[in-house]
C-alpha cells in the first residue's frame, strides 16, 4: 500500500458551513469550491452533512432558496473517521454503509473529508469502492447519475429568490 492513513488522502482544510446558512449560499459555496458535500456545524460542532443531491432532491421545489440548509441536511447518524484511521477501515465503513464521503474529525473538529474519489489513488481499495457504488440495493439510487454530475448543472443564479 502506497497510502495507509486517512490523513494522507483526505481533502483539507474542510469546507463547512453553519446550520443557519441559506440553501442558496450553500449552493454558491459548493460551486466556488467544486464540491458536492459539506459538513454542517453549529457552534463549530458537526450536526449534519449536506450533499448536492440533498439540495436537489429535498431542497429545490420544496423549500425556498433562502431557507436554512438545516431543512435539507442529513442529520443524526453521521459517520466519521480520524486522520489516523487506516484507509482500509475507512473504505470498509463506506462500503458497509453505502456512502461516498466521510467527515474527518480531530478532537471533535472537522478537519477534512475523505471520499471514494480520494481513495482511487490507492488501488488496493478499489473493491471497497465498487461495493459502495454497485451493491444491488444501492444501484437504483445512483442510476440517475450515471455519466452525469448534477453539481455541474446547478447554479444559484438560475434560481432567483
Amino acid at each position: 500500500m502506497k497510502y495507509r492513513y486517512v490523513k494522507e488522502l483526505m481533502s483539507n482544510p474542510a469546507i463547512t458551513c453553519d446550520y443557519s446558512t441559506s440553501i442558496k449560499n450553500v449552493i454558491e459555496i459548493m460551486k466556488e469550491n467544486n464540491i458536492g458535500f459539506i459538513p454542517i456545524t453549529k457552534s463549530n460542532i458537526i450536526i449534519g452533512v449536506a450533499t448536492d443531491r440533498d439540495i436537489l432532491i429535498r431542497g429545490i421545489g420544496i423549500y425556498k432558496l433562502n431557507s436554512k440548509i438545516s431543512k435539507v441536511m442529513t442529520a443524526g447518524d453521521i459517520h466519521f473517521v480520524s486522520p489516523e484511521t487506516p484507509l482500509e477501515d475507512a473504505a470498509k465503513i463506506m462500503a458497509d454503509y453505502k456512502i461516498r464521503r466521510l467527515v474527518v474529525l480531530n478532537d471533535g473538529k472537522v478537519v477534512g473529508v475523505i471520499t471514494t474519489k480520494n481513495m482511487l489513488k490507492e488501488p488496493s481499495l478499489t473493491h471497497y469502492i465498487a461495493q459502495t457504488y454497485l451493491s444491488k440495493e444501492n444501484l437504483n439510487n445512483y442510476s440517475m447519475y450515471v455519466n452525469s454530475n448534477p453539481h455541474d448543472s446547478i447554479k444559484a443564479s438560475d434560481y432567483p429568490l
